[in-house]
């Protein structure tokens, strides 16, 4: 594809259970959410960063540190049995309306705040490379894979062959580090189309995930430890973007 028209859609209701006010919870005292802005700021082929939003707090947030709310999502969007395609799907045909050159839609995921520095580039560029629908990144399976249905269980890998000396190649794939897709796809409610990249990372300490307070202080001693140098810290916002709770 000679030109792309990328923009990030990063999703965060300001209604979590698990752990309060989560996207605004402070890690190295920028809030969850602000890891995500500046990981889609700092591509150099997203060309706008939007966050979905039905929470004030998240929006300012949001704006402080570089981000555009066009709206706050209305409520019927922000249930726990909301699916994050039609978040998706609202707000891509909402941008598309404004821009219909829009070629496709990034989701980044707030709650994964461990992104080394090019990371979203070389996975966008390894799908506008290969003419794929999606990428979708993961993490290669090394150990054994099992399903059990009813009462029988069912190896989903080869195993170890004499004449292969490997497994079949399984991956876990994490869609918040990144997945983009096309955005007429995105329209319809399809996070992924027919003909998908997996973007292959090895780094397990990008799979943490914040949903408990122990996994925020875990991602806060990771970024204490190998941030700036090694994965993306936010810049200071030049605003306030209100009172975010400290763990």
């Amino acid at each position: 594809m000679s030109q792309s028209n990328i923009v990030a859609i990063i999703p965060a209701r300001g209604g979590s259970k698990g752990l309060s006010k989560k996207n605004i919870q402070l890690i190295t005292g920028h809030p969850l959410i602000a890891f995500a802005i500046e990981a889609a700021r700092q591509s150099s082929l997203i060309q706008r960063v939007v966050v979905a939003t039905d929470d004030e707090g998240i929006a300012q947030a949001g704006r402080d540190y570089g981000g555009e709310v066009p709206e706050l999502l209305p409520d019927e969007l922000t249930q726990d049995y909301t699916r994050l395609e039609d978040t998706f799907a609202y707000m891509t045909k909402r941008l598309l309306k404004e821009d219909s050159t829009i070629t496709h839609i990034c989701f980044v995921d707030p709650t994964r705040p461990i992104r080394p520095p090019g990371f979203l580039d070389e996975a966008l560029q390894c799908m506008l490379d290969g003419g794929y629908d999606s990428v979708i990144s993961g993490v290669k399976e090394h150990k054994s894979i099992w399903r059990q249905r009813d009462d029988q269980l069912e190896r989903l890998d080869s195993g170890f062959t004499t004449r292969q000396l490997k497994k079949d190649k399984l991956f876990v794939c994490f869609s918040g580090m990144i997945t983009c897709s096309r955005a007429a796809l995105m329209a319809q409610g399809r996070r992924l189309g027919d003909k998908v990249k997996i973007f292959e990372f090895d780094d397990l300490n990008m799979t943490v995930d914040i949903h408990t307070k122990d996994e925020l202080r875990l991602a806060e001693l990771i970024i204490q430890e190998w941030g700036p140098e090694r994965y993306i810290v936010p810049s200071r916002p030049s605003g306030s973007y209100g009172k975010a709770d400290s763990i």
